[in-house]
């Protein structure tokens, strides 16, 4: 990636019908922005994008419970969850929206170009209709038994459980969401359609060059579809909230919201500076990395690229796809209504430190298989792990020194052996990033730690510093030892700031750094700026809050 001139990272837009849980952050969100905050200490021109998925059935039902309109509960929706990102720390370059002038302007852009292209067809087809709400049905509001794995929750365009690609008609005993009621019957329409068949070849191609960077979950799922043969796909439904059809005949229909979700991308982007905009989507030399969970892997590898190739209009394509797997709560799904699991807002209202959930979250992310939050992890991970290790390193090295200005020489040199250890795990950390193995660059993170509290405990220097008030050579040996735990400290402090930036920040203000550091400071010389006794940076769980996390199972 080195020399790369511009590089866009994305995460999958979260979607406002409901506050985002711990599952949907670990899964997009927060690894997109442990990347961005990397990519940024290197140096490098980067921009992170993300934004609010506003259209689809979800918020207009919703709207008309709640007697408002969609664009206003949309907009609510949005405002409180870019609260919550911002209150956890996440550092977009830009938080946008769906539903905006400028994607409208590139939806229909990419759109009009499709069709003159001749990739926009028409199809008539059987949709769900509701006959006691007197309405179609978007694909979310019909739900039954998957006919592929049988799952009894499967909706109308998907499968969550196996995520089959799926028509309404295909599932077994459906029912209306909106009522529960099982009184849907099947009506004659026109949809607008994506000529997948027709774009396959060129997909395949793409796919080809670009899947080595790709997730394998990513591969894999777009090789199936390619296997199975791609097919015409709706763009189009029967509803009011969205951008209208811009085609004759079509003017009472929306865009399906899987249409301009991703274009909304490009849409934040502009929406973020419509001078630049251009350059990062539009450049030669441009990176796209995209951040997302497995539910969205079909829409990344295959629909958006579809569009973008198939409207010809020089689009960056993406290069790298990181999508992650599941995480449960406790062995079982996230599920509100069942109160299995913490949403973000439940989540800082238990535990208020952001970092906590950051570094926890990283240190089990799902990277290349489903993985399982539990109250007892997340008390390690926070308890043991951020305190015990890191923190207890920062506070008996910052102390150690304080006490001992006397006899401490901050130009004693620093064990050459100790050097060469943290040599070889800072290059171990950035080869974990250049992979984005997050999960192991943040235990890399803390195996630096492990390497300050084993010559902690080994050397013992409370024991030396004793002795050096009357020995010359053994405040010699306490100043060695000392300068080599503080390098390993400013160590753990500096690499940190991707997963924990707050904490990180509180850290390396005790060598002198303000604001965000970059790659290029590792080469200071970690110099102590003490005023008084060091505060704990960490403090752990009380018994009150462990309970609390505990009763969401």
């Amino acid at each position: 990636m080195i020399g790369i001139s511009k590089i866009i990272v994305t995460s999958a837009l979260p979607y406002v019908y409901s506050t985002p849980h711990l599952g949907n952050f670990v899964g997009s969100v927060l690894p997109a922005d442990v990347y961005a905050n990397y990519l940024r200490m290197r140096g490098d021109d980067v921009i992170f994008i993300c934004g609010s998925d506003v259209h689809g059935t979800a918020i207009e039902i919703q709207a008309i419970r709640e007697e408002t309109t969609p664009e206003k509960l949309a907009k609510k929706m949005h405002e409180g969850i870019m609260e919550l990102f911002r209150k956890y720390g996440c550092n977009f370059t830009y938080y946008g929206s769906t539903h905006t002038a400028q994607n409208k302007e590139e939806t229909y852009a990419i759109f009009n170009a499709l069709n003159r292209n001749g990739y926009i067809g028409e199809v008539q087809k059987e949709l769900p209709y509701c006959n006691f709400d007197k309405m179609f049905l978007a694909d979310r509001f019909i739900e039954g038994t998957c006919p592929v794995c049988g799952y009894e929750s499967a909706r109308g365009d998907q499968c969550d459980n196996c995520s089959s690609i799926l028509d309404p008609n295909q599932l077994i005993e459906p029912h209306c969401t909106i009522c529960g009621k099982k009184e849907i019957v099947f009506k004659k329409t026109r949809n607008v359609t994506i000529k997948l068949d027709k774009l396959q070849p060129r997909l395949e191609r793409f796919a080809a060059k670009s899947s080595s960077t790709w997730s394998k979950n990513a591969v894999n799922e777009a090789s199936k579809y390619f296997k199975e043969g791609l097919k015409e796909r709706d763009i189009s439904r029967h509803m009011n909230w969205g951008f209208p059809i811009p085609l004759e005949g079509f003017e009472d229909q929306v865009f399906y919201v899987w249409f301009d979700a991703p274009i909304g991308y490009i849409g934040i982007t502009k929406e973020w500076d419509g001078k630049k905009w251009q350059s990062y989507w539009k450049g030669k030399d441009t990176r796209l990395v995209q951040f997302m969970g497995k539910d969205n892997i079909i829409f990344h590898t295959i629909l958006f690229p579809a569009m973008l190739i198939g409207a010809d209009l020089d689009y960056v394509l993406v290069d790298t796809i990181k999508s992650y797997e599941f995480l449960n709560w406790e062995g079982k799904k996230f599920s509100k209504s069942r109160g299995v699991g913490m949403d973000l807002q439940e989540a800082l209202s238990v535990v208020k430190n952001p970092d906590y959930w950051r570094f926890a979250l990283i240190l089990n992310a799902p990277e290349s298989a489903d993985a399982d939050f539990t109250t007892d992890g997340f008390v390690e991970a926070v308890n043991k792990i951020i305190n015990g290790k890191i923190g207890n390193l920062f506070q008996r090295v910052f102390t150690l020194v304080s006490a001992n200005e006397q006899v401490f020489d901050k130009k004693a040199p620093v064990d050459q052996q100790v050097n060469d250890l943290l040599d070889a795990l800072y290059k171990k950390y950035t080869g974990h990033f250049e992979r984005i193995e997050l999960r192991e660059a943040l235990k890399t993170v803390v195996a630096i730690a492990d390497l300050g509290n084993a010559i902690m405990s080994e050397k013992e220097p409370w024991v030396t510093a004793k002795a050096a008030k009357s020995d010359q050579q053994a405040a010699k040996d306490f100043s060695s030892v000392m300068n080599g735990l503080l390098k390993i400290s400013y160590y753990v402090a500096l690499t940190l700031f991707p997963f924990v930036p707050s904490s990180s920040r509180s850290a390396l203000k005790y060598f002198g750094i303000e604001g965000d550091p970059t790659l290029k400071d590792i080469s200071r010389a970690p110099d102590l700026k003490l005023d008084g006794a060091p505060k704990p940076i960490f403090e752990k769980l009380t018994d009150q809050q462990i309970k609390k996390i505990g009763s969401y199972s």
